[in-house]
């Protein structure tokens, strides 16, 4: 199963070409401090309860909403610094509201 990142409007998959594109995939801290930390940049509710987030076990975000200097690199290969917070968030919500549409009355009186 192809796990997607949690940011909301992400649209970033782990898939082998995404990480060909050298993006990485990270998942939510087990520190309850630096998880609580994370929660809170990803500012995301829960959309039945309307309260804060709390990501499940296999949830995840992309290399994409870390700064560069988040990151060590080794070699080829790049790791995430240890209290790295995700700080990159480029996509905008927006509220979509229902917008009903009065049609004009015609001449005739009908709709």
């Amino acid at each position: 199963m192809t796990r997607s990142c949690s940011a909301l409007g992400c649209t970033t998959r782990d898939t082998g070409l995404s990480r060909k594109r050298g993006i990485s995939f990270h998942q939510f801290p087990i520190d309850d401090i630096q998880r609580t930390k994370w929660i809170h940049a990803v500012n995301r509710a829960d959309p039945k309860s309307k309260k804060i987030w709390i990501p499940g076990p296999g949830a995840i975000l992309c290399s994409r909403h870390f700064a560069e200097a988040d990151f060590e690199s080794y070699g080829m290969r790049r790791k995430l610094r240890k209290g790295a917070v995700p700080s990159v968030f480029l996509y905008k919500i927006e509220k979509i509201g229902i917008v009903r549409l009065r049609r004009k009355k015609s001449k005739r009186g009908h709709a």
